[in-house]
């Protein structure tokens, strides 16, 4: 393996990388201002902290969970440095990065152009693979952050008697399983089960397209890892 000069390890590490997770968090941001804005149950806010997560690594993924809530906080209607919710997109930053698939060479997308048919058979089972570890991360996300947002939910806004910020689909699915005779915290787990479900597929798949997006720019942009390099063996 050829190693990369020093300046530009340190170009990478000191200025590119954070550019990237400061346009990740600007963008998360946005789609939290979409989603106060329409008030819909989706929580997809996190896209760019798991594309980050798969392109760059679990410390650049956890920096920008954690910065896009304190953003967040700043810019909102009240001062709040430290939200407990914060603690799901952590933990799916940690789910995504011990998951995450082996990724393909950027060449490889390209199976069906390749004649050799030992080739094309290989690469279409590690597109295979990458497909099922997808998979594998949507359904465990998806379970996680439905249980950890609706003990988090619960305590937070039911013991605690935190003020809900706004109106969302989350409070018609809550309060249609508590005139069942739900307990609280099974309404606050399940009522997200159904909206995470969904979420989650957007978020997990949207985040890897995005992922593969940083590591092409990254690599255009000349600043390319040894850890890049490595999982990447096709990167110039």
């Amino acid at each position: 393996m050829v190693g990369f000069p020093m300046h530009n390890e340190c170009s990478f590490r000191f200025i590119k990388l954070p550019i990237i997770c400061i346009l990740a968090i600007g963008a998360n941001l946005l789609v939290m201002v979409f989603r106060h804005l329409q008030q819909h149950p989706l929580f997809i806010d996190t896209v760019f902290t798991v594309a980050v997560t798969f392109a760059l690594g679990l410390v650049p993924g956890i920096a920008v969970a954690v910065l896009t809530w304190i953003a967040d906080g700043i810019i909102g209607s009240a001062w709040q440095p430290f939200h407990p919710f914060v603690l799901v997109a952590i933990a799916e930053v940690f789910l995504v990065y011990a998951l995450r698939p082996a990724d393909l060479p950027l060449s490889q997308v390209s199976v069906f152009k390749e004649q050799n048919p030992a080739i094309r058979d290989r690469r279409l089972v590690a597109i295979f693979g990458v497909f099922m570890r997808l998979a594998m991360i949507y359904i465990v996300c998806a379970i996680v952050a439905s249980v950890l947002g609706g003990v988090i939910d619960f305590l937070y806004h039911t013991v605690w008697g935190a003020q809900r910020p706004y109106y969302i689909g989350l409070n018609a699915f809550r309060m249609a399983l508590s005139q069942d005779g739900v307990p609280v915290i099974l309404a606050e787990i399940l009522s997200r089960f159904q909206v995470n479900v969904i979420d989650r597929l957007i978020v997990v798949s949207g985040g890897y397209i995005v992922s593969r997006m940083i590591i092409r720019l990254v690599k255009r942009c000349g600043g390319v890892t040894e850890r890049l390099r490595a999982r990447n063996p096709e990167t110039p």
